[in-house]
């Protein structure tokens, strides 16, 4: 079942199975990544939720950025 909340801010709210079949990933991972306070959740009660936005914002730190000293090969056609 893929039902979709939003969040009084109109912001889209994920469960674990829908950010782990989003990012490709197991469930049990993401299960860790929030045990560990990696990824930015919620919890209502027992249950934890991610709001798109912040799934979108911690993404975005994920990306591993290219040393400056590398630049060169990068751009480098």
């Amino acid at each position: 079942m893929n039902t979709q909340y939003a969040s009084p801010s109109g912001d889209k709210v994920f469960t674990i199975p829908e950010v782990a079949a989003y990012l490709k990933i197991s469930k049990s991972k993401i299960y860790c990544l929030v045990a560990r306070k990696e990824i930015p959740h919620l919890k209502v009660g027992r249950n934890v939720r991610i709001r798109e936005s912040d799934l979108q914002n911690w993404l975005e730190l994920q990306v591993e950025k290219v040393p400056a000293i590398f630049q060169d090969f990068v751009t480098e056609k």
